[in-house]
């Protein structure tokens, strides 16, 4: 009655001779109870801001939120990044800035946490500030369990540990000091010399899968450890890249906290 016709044993396709086959099964509805998918909390909206957590000007991806600063002259809180998280190549002074980057929700109207207000990109660093408006902020490092208190100057053997976005808290140790490292940031920005220092993996405490850092950890702040192993209130650099896909050799880039300051 439909016009229908039986499936034939086999088909010529190109000149190979392929066998057909019919199962026949009989199927009824059934449901299957899951638990709804959730972000992991540093890449969520959080109340309060604490540093450690997804950050974006709503023109870029999503970076993370390194610690929490004081303007100078007023004492306005101020959320520190990279300029590559809080400004970008299509950013401007003025800019909104969310929370969570818009990578991870993109509802901008929901997660507005302020504006970008002071930013630099050069020898100096990778390095901006935006304000915090209308939402509560804690000054403890997620996972860390300490607030940035104090600046440094890393030195070669430095132990340091950080808690970014992406891969959550990793320990590494300083290799390389006073570095001038190129990064591509893309549109009509190019190719930048940043300067700063480089750090790799603590053997003694090696990451699960080998990354110090990825993408998304950008802006995260890099602390001294105590002699006992626990991370101190001194901040040893701003996280800003990690190695590039051709380089063996795995370690991150940190600007140095004078500079950025």
């Amino acid at each position: 009655a439909l016009g229908s016709e039986p499936i034939p044993p086999s088909f010529n396709i190109g000149g190979v001779v392929v066998p057909t086959d019919v199962v026949q099964r009989k199927f009824s509805a059934e449901y299957r109870v899951v638990t709804e998918s959730a972000s992991p909390d540093r890449k969520r909206r959080v109340d309060p801001v604490l540093p450690g957590v997804s950050v974006g000007n709503v023109k870029v991806s999503a970076g993370t939120l390194g610690c929490v600063v004081y303007d100078a002259e007023t004492g306005a809180p101020y959320a520190l990044s990279n300029w590559h998280v809080l400004h970008g190549p299509d950013g401007a002074i003025g800019d909104l800035v969310v929370q969570p980057g818009t990578h991870d929700d993109n509802r901008v109207d929901d997660n507005h946490m302020g504006t970008l207000v002071r930013s630099h990109l050069g020898v100096a660093g990778d390095c901006a500030v935006a304000s915090i408006e209308g939402r509560t902020f804690g000054r403890e490092v997620i996972e860390l369990a300490v607030t940035v208190d104090e600046i440094g100057e890393p030195a070669l053997d430095d132990k340091v540990i950080k808690s970014g976005r992406t891969t959550g808290v990793t320990h590494g140790i300083v290799t390389r000091i006073h570095t001038l490292t190129k990064v591509d940031y893309g549109g009509a920005i190019g190719v930048r010399d940043v300067g700063g220092f480089e750090i790799g993996p603590d053997p003694m405490h090696e990451p699960v899968d080998g990354e110090v850092s990825r993408g998304g950890d950008s802006g995260s702040v890099w602390l001294f450890k105590r002699p006992n192993g626990k991370p101190s209130r001194i901040m040893a650099g701003l996280h800003f890249a990690g190695e590039g896909p051709a380089d063996p050799n795995e370690h991150a880039v940190a600007c140095y906290p004078a500079s950025v300051f």
